[in-house]
């Protein structure tokens, strides 16, 4: 074991960037070219505590760079690269193309030198509570920066840090279904190891008949970010958000202790996981939530498409449908997914729960009334599956990982169903704005209605509550372009782009938002602020974990060398 590990430590030096300045002082955590750092024997301690499960991470493109390169294992993760498979199954990957940084990306020259960035310095791969204790407590005493991460489904840079060691949460893949009794909720429920991702629960509730709500990329972890963050899905309109069907949760605090949060266990601590954030209040082993009787799905997909993107047929179009139509179909039960790109209007998906082919048809009339009586020529497709996991496979897949890319940069507010009804005009104003002056940024939407409270109270933004469409604008990564490109683009999401939609929107959802938005505090949390930050305090006291823009987060700051210290 202890040979392996030194072994893995060499290979890991070969990417590790120096650090050019000085130790940063107790205030910061240690780095690996600070004195300070834990010695080999501290590491070989820790992986002995762990029974050998402790990885010197080498960053997954070092296939592509000398001299480990591999001609191809390259051309292999070069294909795979933007692709949530070609990362959640690595301790090293994770999705944000910005905090990567070309560091150690596969589009880089062979010769180009494989630093070791952003990435953690190692990882536990975490198989039970054990682990997760062993962990904390050794971050406690070595001062070492501590993340969590599961698939690494993380635009934000949450899952990943400079010189730290990651709780790999990934591997702890135990689901199970069983009725559930509480003085909030009696009914099916499924318990989900932290590593447990949307297909995988998907697949395994099929099985039994039942079905769970989860993330429309089928990859995410439902444990994580995602049902800590709020988390919407196709099946939302119906059941409510993923945070909305916690029942309990499995926890590792952050002085090593494990516990159980449920509405009337840990109650503040239950509360801030179910929607308040992931990565900071504690380690969650694993999710218990609930389970629905499955049963028919529709689905409808239409495509139009016109001259061009200034065409006032197309905006003409646009409010029509969050005018008079959204409403009308989202009340039917409706999770409804579109997107502007170019000249083209797309619904992608369109889900109700219990409904026929010929329902869809129905609740969808009013549009295709509208675009039948001005001429404009759409492409429909409609459907009915037996279950939810055939429509997901239609929709969302193929299954299991489905086919959308996880590389990019993004901002995205909720827009309430008051403002999209009553100042329609101004809205498209301001999309038609976005499409025409900055075309490079295709706008994406979900409408659903997520508008009944859960069962039990728990920190879902409010703004959720009053929503009715919720806007994402993105740009996917270009890798043939200098990272300095793609930061200018960054910054115009930031300072020009998403302003305007700011403006009109009354809040943000955190796991797709902008990782710049000066606005992120009242955005992504809103009123339940001073509350999620007492809990925080409660659990958390040190400031153990950290993760950018979570609750917290603003006591320590990322320095220019990537090193975590302590806000002056």
């Amino acid at each position: 074991m202890v040979s392996h590990l030194c072994s893995a430590l060499a290979i890991a030096a070969i990417f590790f960037r120096s650090s050019t300045l000085a130790y940063g002082g107790p205030a910061c955590r240690y780095l690996l070219s600070d004195t300070e750092w834990p010695s080999a024997e501290d590491w070989n301690h820790l992986n002995a505590s762990v029974s050998g499960r402790l990885i010197a991470v080498v960053p997954l493109g070092h296939v592509c760079h000398d001299p480990t390169y591999d001609a191809a294992a390259c051309a292999a993760l070069q294909q795979s690269w933007i692709l949530p498979n070609g990362q959640f199954d690595d301790p090293s990957g994770f999705m944000s193309s910005y905090y990567q940084n070309a560091s150690c990306d596969p589009f880089t020259g062979r010769n180009t030198t494989c630093l070791q960035g952003n990435y953690v310095q190692y990882a536990i791969n975490v198989t039970g509570a054990e682990d997760v204790q062993a962990g904390v407590e050794f971050a406690q005493e070595k001062n070492v920066r501590l993340v969590i991460k599961n698939t690494g489904h993380d635009y934000l840079g949450k899952s990943t840090g400079k010189g730290a060691l990651s709780l790999w949460m990934h591997n702890l893949k135990s689901i199970s279904f069983s009725n559930y009794t509480s003085t909030a909720y009696t009914g099916p429920s499924v318990k989900m190891g932290a590593g447990i991702q949307a297909f995988e629960a998907y697949a395994a509730a099929d099985k039994v008949g039942l079905n769970v709500v989860g993330g429309q990329c089928p990859t995410v972890g439902l444990a994580g970010g995602y049902s800590q963050g709020g988390g919407h899905s196709l099946l939302s309109s119906k059941h409510g958000l993923g945070a909305d069907q916690a029942l309990e949760w499995e926890v590792v605090t952050a002085n090593g202790t494990l516990v159980t949060a449920t509405p009337t266990q840990n109650s503040d601590l239950y509360w801030a996981l179910s929607g308040g954030g992931g990565g900071t209040y504690g380690v969650v082993l694993s999710l218990t939530s609930k389970a629905y009787p499955d049963g028919k799905v529709g689905g409808v997909s239409l495509l139009f498409a016109v001259a061009s993107a200034t065409d006032d047929a197309l905006w003409n179009a646009v409010e029509f449908f969050q005018r008079d139509s959204l409403p009308t179909i989202v009340d039917a039960g409706a999770h409804v997914q579109w997107a502007i790109f170019g000249s083209a209007f797309l619904i992608s998906e369109a889900t109700i729960p219990g409904a026929t082919e010929d329902d869809m048809r129905t609740v969808f009339s009013s549009f295709t009334t509208y675009l039948d009586a001005n001429n404009i020529q759409y492409q429909m497709n409609v459907t009915s599956y037996p279950t939810f996991y055939e429509h997901a496979d239609k929709y969302l897949g193929p299954l299991p990982y489905g086919t959308t890319p996880a590389a990019q940069i993004q901002g995205g507010v909720m827009v309430s169903r008051n403002t999209v009804v009553n100042d329609t005009s101004a809205l498209v104003s301001v999309l038609r704005n976005i499409a025409t002056k900055y075309p490079q940024f295709p706008i994406a939407s979900y409408g659903m209605d997520v508008s009944q409270p859960p069962s039990s109270p728990n920190a879902v933004l409010p703004a959720w509550r009053e929503q009715l469409s919720y806007f994402v604008v993105l740009q996917f990564w270009n890798f043939t372009v200098p990272v300095s490109v793609m930061d200018e683009q960054e910054r115009i999401l930031t300072e020009e782009v998403m302003p305007p939609l700011q403006d009109i929107a009354s809040g943000a959802y955190m796991s797709e938002a902008d990782f710049h938005n000066p606005r992120w505090r009242e955005e992504f949390y809103g009123e339940n602020w001073d509350r999620l930050l007492e809990v925080k305090k409660t659990w958390d006291p040190e400031g153990l974990l950290w993760a950018a823009t979570a609750v917290g987060s603003d006591d320590w700051v990322v320095q220019e060398d990537g090193r975590l210290c302590k806000a002056t």
